[in-house]
């Protein structure tokens, strides 16, 4: 019986694909070295973020004559536009040697999935949402303000999470959210997960990895990796074989979930 329920829930949730999962396979870090490299490059474009937001921002404010807030957005915007799109690329069509065709592939831009979106999606969403409740309501405000008490990690006044992130000319704007809701996705989820995908509970480890390369706002991204074991975009890109699922969830978190726990349990 508890068998055949698990079948079921799993027939239901997963989109079956063996022919994909076999594509995927064929190009995994095989060696202990490559599966390393992959690894700390899910940790590298968030250090070097890091220091050019940091340390290096004032220099950098002198040597361009920009604004603290504008030095920020460009760090950002080209780590996350630049990097993360260009670097996967890269990657897959001159290194594993994929057609661009493949190459799309691979990353998750596969044929639509009106189940996943419509209907697993959703479900996952509220799942997360109500599971998250706790920890934001209990747990993230004083492992937050700890953070921000480090005074390396301090998130002041200046930091452009306060000044705001998304007031800049439109042009900016968009190559900020291409690169903030699909730039992350396609690096961590489209290209890192799946090359790291010999490793167990390679979902989990991408999650934590994505909350620590965060590391220019510490005291908030930090802050969730407790939460990391419930957040599904890892997940749903296991369970769909697709990346559209995690984009839209990213947009989510990054638009909505904040109002929704700010409502219900004032964090």
């Amino acid at each position: 019986m508890t068998t055949n329920w698990t079948r079921r829930v799993t027939a239901f949730f997963v989109n079956r694909d063996p022919e994909y999962e076999s594509f995927l396979r064929q190009h995994e870090a095989a060696s202990r070295r490559s599966i390393l490299f992959y690894l700390s490059c899910a940790i590298l474009p968030g250090f070097l973020a890091y220091l050019l937001i940091y340390p290096l921002r004032p220099r950098l404010m002198e040597l361009t004559g920009l604004s603290s807030h504008y030095i920020q957005f460009l760090v950002l915007a080209v780590m996350a536009s630049g990097w993360h799109i260009f670097f996967p690329l890269f990657m897959l069509k001159f290194v594993d040697k994929l057609t661009w065709k493949q190459t799309f592939t691979y990353l998750g831009f596969r044929k639509g999935d009106a189940k996943g979106l419509f209907v697993i999606l959703p479900i996952i969403t509220i799942i997360f949402t109500v599971l998250s409740l706790p920890y934001m309501k209990w747990m993230f405000p004083p492992l937050s303000a700890f953070l921000d008490s480090i005074p390396a990690l301090r998130m002041g006044e200046w930091h452009i999470y306060h000044q705001g992130y998304y007031d800049f000319p439109w042009p900016l704007l968009v190559i900020g959210l291409i690169g903030n809701f699909i730039g992350e996705e396609i690096y961590f989820r489209g290209f890192l997960l799946k090359k790291i995908g010999r490793l167990r509970f390679d979902w989990l480890l991408v999650s934590v990895l994505f909350q620590f390369y965060h590391m220019w706002q510490a005291p908030m991204n930090w802050a969730f990796i407790p939460l990391a074991v419930v957040i599904p975009c890892e997940i749903l890109v296991k369970l769909r074989k697709n990346l559209y699922g995690a984009i839209l969830f990213h947009i989510y978190i990054n638009t909505i979930w904040g109002a929704v726990t700010l409502y219900l349990v004032g964090v």
